[in-house]
């Protein structure tokens, strides 16, 4: 606990937490929703909600199993030095991928949305310079900062909601409940560990929160709402775009924002759109970054975690290259292994430790 002296509240937690859930999903949750179950996406979406909360609940429990201990630190502690080290090492690994994935997925909607001269790695450059400033001024002031930007995200996402509402066509859900069991059920899979499954990095920012009487009902009452909200946006691209659009538009909840259009006056702020994805991407990205400098720097005894800032950044940027040849590949390819990525970080590893845990706390006694 000691290679982190800053201290978050309980709000800046769920704010980020908040950031960290709808992220990228802001954009890509329509297309892979609408990939498995068609026009029957969002009644996966909602199934997903309480399944979701109920992965949360497993890794809020394994949390409170030492509330200042880091995911490292637990993982010693339960599973013993050997043990705890290779699940740790795994967890940090994820870390390092998925925010090198973010990356690229900011790289590339840039390049291929609004910059689309610009070259990639000057973007990526760029998403890395805020990331390595943000890092610098420690966990504190990246929840500060969430904070400030909390009431223009919500205000982005209200605006889309109101503004596309007469667009709406419920006739393009029929027919409903028209897909497979083994579909629907493979849907709501990606429904529920596919944003849930990553909240998996807050087991590195968890011990350094204020905890109060409320913290367990606001993490749930925060991230039910921003998983409606994130349903909210697949119900506008099924009704507004349809499944066919919804499904082979990668960035779909980017072109709901281009049919805004009141009078032939208010259009054209799909910026307001991409601003809201980059913020909670940042933020997500942020905290992927921060979990892996802050958890390599424990894994090997470090005194303090800003001498890896610098160094992992230039990994950072390769391997932000080279984790998919192109926008295609990981649109194709990614999803299907990473949503398998999400359910072992999410559940499998979270699960396997809260058992040991229960285990050793039983057999302690008789010892």
């Amino acid at each position: 606990m000691g290679l982190e002296k800053g201290r978050i509240s309980t709000a800046q937690m769920v704010t980020l937490g908040a950031f960290t859930l709808i992220g990228d999903m802001a954009l890509v949750y329509p297309s892979v929703m609408t990939a498995g179950s068609g026009q029957d996406a969002w009644i996966a979406g909602l199934i997903s909600i309480p399944l979701g909360l109920v992965t949360i609940k497993l890794m809020v429990s394994v949390a409170d199993i030492d509330a200042d201990k880091n995911l490292v630190e637990l993982s010693r502690m339960i599973l013993g030095k050997w043990a705890g080290n290779a699940v740790a090492a795994f967890y940090l690994l994820f870390f390092l991928l998925a925010g090198s994935t973010y990356i690229r997925e900011i790289e590339d909607f840039m390049c291929t949305q609004i910059y689309e001269g610009t070259p990639g790695g000057v973007i990526r450059f760029m998403a890395i310079f805020l990331l390595v400033y943000g890092l610098q001024k420690g966990l504190e002031t990246l929840g500060r900062a969430a904070q400030i930007f909390l009431p223009f995200f919500v205000v982005f996402l209200i605006l889309l909601f109101v503004l596309l509402f007469p667009d709406v066509r419920l006739e393009r859900l029929y027919p409903i409940m028209n897909t497979p069991v083994p579909d629907m059920l493979h849907t709501v899979m990606f429904g529920v560990f596919y944003p849930f499954g990553e909240l998996c990095v807050f087991f590195m920012v968890y011990p350094y929160a204020r905890k109060q009487s409320t913290t367990g009902r606001d993490i749930f009452l925060t991230l039910t709402l921003s998983a409606v909200a994130l349903n909210l946006i697949l119900f506008l691209s099924l009704t507004v775009l349809g499944v066919y659009f919804s499904e082979h538009e990668f960035y779909a909840a980017y072109i709901l924002a281009q049919r805004i259009n009141v009078g032939n006056f208010l259009q054209r702020i799909e910026a307001l759109m991409a601003t809201t994805w980059i913020i909670s991407t940042y933020f997500k990205t942020a905290l992927y970054y921060y979990a892996f400098v802050l958890g390599t720097a424990e894994f090997f005894k470090m005194k303090s975690y800003q001498p890896l800032i610098f160094p992992v950044a230039f990994l950072l940027y390769g391997l932000s290259y080279l984790i998919a040849e192109d926008i295609i590949f990981y649109v194709k390819e990614i999803p299907a292994f990473w949503v398998d990525w999400d359910f072992t970080y999410g559940f499998v590893l979270p699960l396997l430790l809260l058992i040991v845990h229960s285990l050793r706390k039983r057999k302690s006694p008789s010892s």
